[in-house]
């Protein structure tokens, strides 16, 4: 007797589906029903159904089957009319055709395309709330996935099983309608894929196939010129910009009353309070502080406004003025001449200015200030630390936070914290709008060159651009620039080497005169 896999009571009690372990039934389902009266089991197979749920669906119906086969049983004088067995074959097919479909959406389910972003949104959000994911990349591809959005209203498909193989054929051309940039649309179809595997293809919304076929998606080539959407600032500009910020944009917000704007969109003077005159003037340096930071730290905007007080460590690590020195030599010995003394003290060596003095007893010393950047890079997760000339930076805004706004500052604060909003993050939106009005004031009155090899505009990006180049330009160690930066080798030579082939000019054109022309011998080792 075969041995029972599983099995479940059905029309309330009457009767039991039933699936078999072993022998010629085995991983079928039955439906059975007990004769009181004859004191056995009477029963049918269950045609069509492969879980215990379509089986206990299909099962009233088999009952039936099975009570008009008892009364319909053919005796040995009678036949069964053809056209009762054609009437059942056909309400079979009827039943194995509902619960084909039935399967196929179960395996194939559909769903709204604004709602499978909305849930999948709503995923990614839980990981930015538990750490796993920041909020910046979240932003990212929310941004991102307006432009998919309206690509699949713009083709009229609302339900994920309206998707197929050419439905992204065309992204590529309608994004390049409205931008040229083509590392966005790059970085969009990156999104996009995401999207499609963790979320579509995981909840069976789109068909496996179509992802692993990899013509799913369309490619766009990215050119070295799509690359320089941040330009490094040359020198020059950098000082006019600078300036400019430092003294005179900087300065117009120290008026007590009003408040005039370099912004060319804006002509007007507009009479303030006090109060707002306190925060204009308090945004003004600070914004004077950030482009120094964000110029000489290679940090990217986000982090420099997550930036902590308990993250900036400042050693004076001091320097030699050559200068300064051989004043403090000749004034010593001029005071013991003045006193009739002699003094058998030589005059101090000339050093290298770059050179550290950390002794303080050292001819010449004066303070030089390094700060040591504890920072985490958002893209990648890792922290890491940044050594860089800006101590004397950070020691002037902490001053003048203590001075002229009487806060004092905590380890735990932000440096560049909105201390008449609650202590909160910089408004890096609202610092990226006022260097895009100061670049184009400056740009408009003909002050700046722009980029030899870009034609876009300086952006707040632009000075880790600047930082990078600089240094390539230097000479600095690609592995170790990598390495502060927070960027790989290769990312760092393919994005940011843009350097003046002019500012190299004499390493590759200096005559070593005085040399004589070598002509080196080869030595024979055999005769013949």
């Amino acid at each position: 007797m075969p041995q029972i896999a599983q099995q479940e009571p059905v029309l309330s009690g009457r009767g039991k589906v039933v699936q078999y372990a072993n022998g010629n039934s085995a991983g079928k389902f039955f439906y059975k029903e007990y004769i009181k009266g004859e004191r056995r089991y009477k029963s049918k197979e269950i045609v069509g159904a492969s879980t215990i749920e379509q089986a206990k669906e299909l099962a009233p119906q088999v009952a039936i089957e099975l009570a008009q086969d008892a009364v319909n049983k053919p005796s040995l004088t009678t036949s069964i009319d053809p056209l009762d067995l054609i009437a059942r074959e056909e309400k079979l097919q009827r039943a194995k055709e509902k619960l084909f479909k039935a399967k196929k959406k179960e395996e194939n389910p559909k769903i709204n395309i604004e709602k499978a972003f909305k849930t999948w949104f709503d995923q990614e959000q839980k990981r930015v709330d538990a750490g796993a994911l920041a909020q910046s990349s979240f932003d990212h591809k929310f941004n991102c996935c307006r432009h998919i959005r309206f690509y699949l209203k713009n083709k009229k498909i609302t339900i994920t099983s309206q998707i197929n193989e050419s439905t992204f054929d065309d992204y590529c051309i309608f994004r390049l309608k409205d931008t040229d940039k083509r590392i966005l649309i790059q970085r969009e179809l990156s999104v996009l894929g995401e999207f499609i595997k963790s979320y579509l293809v995981k909840f069976k919304y789109v068909e496996a196939r179509l992802w692993m076929d990899g013509q799913f998606l369309p490619k766009i080539e990215v050119r070295q010129s799509d690359r320089d959407a941040n330009p490094a600032i040359n020198p020059e500009d950098w000082e006019v910009i600078i300036n400019h910020v430092r003294n005179k944009w900087r300065k117009e917000a120290y008026e007590p009353s009003k408040l005039p704007s370099t912004n060319q969109f804006r002509k007007d003077i507009k009479i303030v309070d006090r109060k707002t005159t306190d925060k204009s003037k308090w945004f003004r340096n600070m914004f004077w502080h950030w482009v120094l930071v964000a110029k000489n730290s290679g940090m990217s905007p986000e982090e420099i406004c997550k930036l902590k007080w308990k993250n900036v460590e400042i050693v004076d690590v001091g320097r030699v003025s050559n200068t300064k020195a051989q004043e403090e030599w000749e004034q010593v010995m001029g005071e013991a001449q003045a006193d009739g003394i002699e003094l058998e003290i030589e005059a101090p060596d000339l050093k290298d200015p770059s050179e550290w003095a950390p002794e303080g007893t050292e001819w010449g010393r004066e303070e030089r200030l390094i700060a040591y950047i504890t920072t985490m890079r958002a893209k990648t997760q890792d922290y890491r630390e940044i050594p860089c000339d800006l101590g004397s930076v950070f020691k002037r805004w902490k001053e003048i936070l203590k001075k002229e706004f009487n806060h004092t500052i905590k380890g735990d604060e932000y440096v560049f914290a909105q201390i008449f909003n609650e202590l909160k993050q910089p408004n890096q939106r609202k610092i990226g709008q006022h260097w895009r009005w100061i670049c184009d004031y400056l740009l408009s009155e003909g002050k700046l060159k722009g980029h030899k090899f870009s034609d876009r505009a300086y952006t707040l990006y632009s000075m880790r651009s600047t930082f990078i180049e600089n240094h390539i330009l230097r000479g600095t160690d690609a592995y170790l620039l990598a390495r502060i930066c927070g960027n790989s080798v290769a990312t760092i030579m393919q994005t940011y080497e843009r350097i003046d082939i002019r500012k190299r000019t004499k390493e590759l054109t200096d005559i070593e005169f005085g040399k004589k022309r070598q002509r080196p011998e080869t030595i024979q080792l055999f005769d013949d």
